[in-house]
């Protein structure tokens, strides 16, 4: 069977590999750390509303994502790619 055909993991079965307690939310940090992306680059995505965030009642800071949209982003992020190189 060819790997190509694998469907590629979700960032909750990464951060497991990771050994990050499963959790409904994650921070900023802890995805930059799992996906190997800056975290200037993760907060950039949320400022152009490209990846889905929350922000906690009171706070300014601290950017809250759900697994499901780290998925969603990088789902989004390669059909963008694939669109560009037909």
């Amino acid at each position: 069977m060819d790997d190509t055909s694998k469907k590629p993991q979700t960032f909750r079965a990464l951060a497991a590999e990771l050994k990050l307690p499963r959790k409904l939310l994650y921070t900023l940090d802890e995805v930059s750390r799992v996906l190997g992306v800056p975290y200037n680059t993760l907060r950039d995505e949320c400022t152009a509303r490209r990846l889905t965030y929350c922000l906690p009642d009171g706070r300014c800071r601290g950017y809250l994502v759900r697994p499901e949209w780290v998925d969603e982003w990088i789902e989004e992020g390669t059909h963008e790619r694939d669109s560009f190189a037909a």
